[in-house]
């Protein structure tokens, strides 16, 4: 009997993660500030349909419990006014001279969002006995959508958002994709 093949990946930290936006023209929003990402799994949880006939179950249909999608959180331990913009909506203005951040408003409550669509790609290290290897683990969650953004402040703290993005793919569609990379892209 073959020994079957076993790969085993020691991952550690978050190098990067980019946001990558489904317009016509599409943005990417790469950032290396980030320093935890967890996922949720979304499930429509299967229901039997058992046959019971005077209190003794019969047959029964059992039923799978079905993937919907995921949720995605991760902080940026900056503020980016573009990025809340892109969770959120809303309105963003610069300066006149030199294109500096203004201001940003959400969308008013009670109003609909125009969220825009969007991918999701984290990158984590390979590590092995004397350090990192050099490669990374690319995972790429598709057709996901922002959430409201909260606000925190806290003394002697500096300022991070928590973004919330829901993944849903379309049926027939991976909710996301793994794969091993030689190097990271480039930050500009």
């Amino acid at each position: 009997m073959a020994n079957a093949v076993k790969n085993q990946l020691p991952l550690t930290d978050v190098e990067m993660v980019q946001v990558v936006t489904k317009e016509s023209q599409p943005r990417t929003f790469t950032f290396d500030t980030s320093d935890e990402v967890t996922t949720e799994e979304i499930v429509e949880e299967g229901k039997d349909r058992p046959l019971q006939i005077k209190n003794k179950i019969v047959a029964n249909v059992p039923a799978e419990d079905l993937v919907l999608g995921y949720d995605l959180k991760f902080k940026d331990n900056v503020m980016c006014p573009e990025l809340l913009h892109v969770m959120q909506g809303g309105t963003l203005t610069y300066e006149t001279e030199g294109g500096a951040f203004k201001s940003y408003e959400p969308p008013a409550i009670g109003t609909t969002r125009n969220k825009v669509a969007l991918d999701v790609i984290t990158y984590t290290a390979e590590v092995s006995t004397d350090g990192k290897t050099g490669r990374y683990l690319k995972i790429t969650w598709s057709n996901g959508k922002g959430s409201s953004v909260p606000i925190s402040l806290k003394d002697g703290e500096y300022y991070s958002n928590e973004y919330t993005v829901k993944c849903r793919p379309a049926k027939g569609q991976a909710p996301y994709k793994m794969e091993v990379v030689d190097e990271l892209p480039s930050l500009i």
